[in-house]
């Protein structure tokens, strides 16, 4: 890429997430410019597919995140106010809300306990909740949960969240961990939930999770398409020497919801909104 080109690819980068900045922090989100793209926009109208019913507690900015009448979790939202620039990085994009991919990979976990019994899951990029690392902390029997991020401000959250669910006798551990630094110990299982768009950091993301997985651990990755991206980061992991497996269709509720939004909903746009399930595992 030319430097003139890598330039126009920035520049259209910082675009973006500025626009998407603006739409998040407006006062009044029903009045959003609709001549703005499409794509922006929706991103933020598909706020979560109604797996997980959030009710607010009278502690302010604390919720209960309710998974169906056995599972549910009190997760604490930062509050505080965000500019464009709070979004330009990787590091501040999970500060702003739970994310689809990260209610669909708790929703997954929940119905895959099994999977994690005396295994030790590392969840990357875990945003301001960890959500789907503190359901599988509270509710399966891991041996040791391990929930990061790149932004100290979410890290100190999630140590709230952990507190709050009385998980200090679970085994979980909470840290900044900036993807392509080193990591010392080794996971059975490997949760990243949409962490896949940035160019910039595509490659620092999969290098750390070869780095950390055991060689007959599993990733589990949730994120939508958006374009190129998915597929660019499925060639690094390739390249890395990761097998993969891609599926559109791995829950029957979450397929469900799915068509009910491309039915019903005329911003729902399944490129940009929903999450796809990734396995990633060792060729060696």
């Amino acid at each position: 890429m030319g430097i003139e080109s890598h330039r126009h690819h920035n520049e259209t980068a910082r675009r973006r997430w500025g626009l998407l900045a603006r739409a998040l922090t407006s006062n009044n989100r029903q009045t959003e410019n609709t001549n703005q793209p499409q794509d922006l926009i929706s991103v933020r109208r598909i706020s979560n597919f109604g797996l997980i019913k959030i009710s607010p507690l009278i502690d302010v900015d604390w919720f209960v995140y309710s998974a169906g009448d056995k599972f549910s979790m009190k997760i604490h939202h930062l509050n505080q106010v965000l500019t464009p620039e709070d979004l330009m990085g990787f590091n501040n994009t999970g500060n702003v809300c739970v994310w689809p991919s990260e209610e669909v990979l708790a929703y997954y976990a929940l119905n895959h306990r099994e999977e994690f019994f005396g295994k030790s899951v590392l969840e990357l990029g875990g945003g301001m909740s960890c959500l789907a690392g503190l359901y599988i902390a509270k509710y399966m029997e891991a041996a040791r949960v391990h929930l990061t991020d790149g932004n100290e401000n979410s890290v100190n959250n999630v140590v709230q969240n952990v507190k709050a669910n009385d998980l200090g006798d679970k085994k979980v551990e909470c840290s900044v961990l900036k993807w392509g630094e080193d990591v010392q110990d080794k996971y059975d299982i490997i949760l990243a939930a949409d962490c896949l768009f940035f160019d910039s950091t595509r490659r620092a993301l999969v290098h750390t999770i070869w780095q950390a997985m055991k060689g007959n651990g599993v990733g589990w990755i949730t994120a939508p398409r958006r374009g190129s991206t998915l597929d660019n980061f499925l060639e690094e992991a390739q390249n890395m020497g990761f097998k993969y497996r891609v599926s559109d269709s791995y829950n029957q509720d979450i397929w469900d919801r799915h068509l009910s939004l491309k039915r019903d909903c005329p911003y729902y746009n399944m490129d940009i909104h929903y999450p796809v399930f990734i396995i990633l595992t060792k060729s060696v």
